[in-house]
């Protein structure tokens, strides 16, 4: 992560080498309804990992679809900040389009696979996968602004 906010914990996660624990220490924001992320670096992309519970559920018992954007959106700004993005910790989220390709058990690890395309001065323009095991989740390109210096 290039930037230090106290509005954030991002931390190594003794229980998963490798790996960092990242979330808003504010647990009464909308980001804690998905607990504890992980995030790591892989070259040039950042995989952020989702932990589900079963709040997060549908009635078919699999991972809500709004559940499942939330956590991409949540994604977006954990893998581009590991990525070394300057800005994108607190910026805003300008688009994001989301092709939904399969469902996802709630009873295991999601993945988000976090590829920054292009940075300019004010924006970042990612795309990616949601992924679980072998499986394709979804898909998805974004747009955002990120914050002034």
């Amino acid at each position: 992560m290039t930037a230090y906010d106290s509005r954030f914990l991002y931390q190594p996660d003794p229980d998963n080498p490798g790996w960092h624990q990242w979330r808003l220490r504010d647990e009464g924001r909308f980001n804690a309804l998905f607990g504890n992320l992980l995030v790591r670096g892989d070259g040039a992309r950042a995989i952020v990992r989702l932990t589900p519970h079963h709040r997060l559920s549908n009635f078919q018992d699999r991972l809500h679809g709004g559940a499942l954007m939330g956590f991409i959106d949540c994604a977006l700004f954990a893998g581009a900040s590991t990525l070394g993005s300057a800005g994108a910790l607190t910026g805003v989220t300008v688009d994001l389009s989301v092709q939904m390709a399969g469902a996802a058990d709630p009873g295991h690890p999601v993945d988000a696979i976090v590829e920054v395309t292009r940075e300019t001065g004010r924006l970042l323009f990612l795309r990616g996968t949601v992924e679980q095991g072998d499986a394709m989740i979804a898909g998805y390109i974004a747009t955002i602004r990120k914050a002034r210096s």
